[in-house]
């Protein structure tokens, strides 16, 4: 919980018990949606709304804390913004989001040669079949 308090050190806002179980659901998951991280705090938190918690999640958002992942048909997925810098394979059959460590850094100066495009950073989802799903329609 200590790992998690600290994500919030660096901003105004305060390490409040829903705050830091909603960070400590997105750290463990690595990558979580709304309805899900409702449903897993709802077991402790009973009280806790969605509203709540998508509340909180903006707030955590707006201020660095977490990031949001917006993936091609299926729900909005968070994780810890203060990883290191990745990108995203996603399964197109059970929508399973899995970190990918790229060297893309190829990328910027050929989009400034082609474009005259100053990169800062670029997001990467690959989309396509886990190997989870793969094996099931195998079977």
């Amino acid at each position: 919980m200590e790992k998690v308090k600290r994500l919030l050190e660096h901003t105004p806002l305060k390490a409040t018990p829903q705050r830091l179980a909603i960070l400590n659901e997105i750290a463990s998951m690595g990558h979580a949606d709304l309805e899900t991280i409702h449903n897993n705090l709802s077991k402790n938190f009973p009280s806790m709304s969605l509203a709540t918690i998508y509340k909180n999640l903006h707030t955590l958002k707006e201020f660095g804390v977490i990031k949001e992942l917006n993936i091609d048909n299926t729900k909005n997925k968070y994780e810890i913004a203060a990883q290191p810098k990745h990108h995203h394979l996603v399964c197109k059959v059970c929508g399973e989001v899995t970190d990918v460590f790229l060297d893309i850094s190829t990328i910027g100066p050929q989009l400034k040669d082609v474009e005259g495009f100053d990169v800062d950073y670029c997001e990467v989802y690959c989309y396509g079949t886990c190997s989870n799903c793969k094996n099931k329609s195998a079977g």
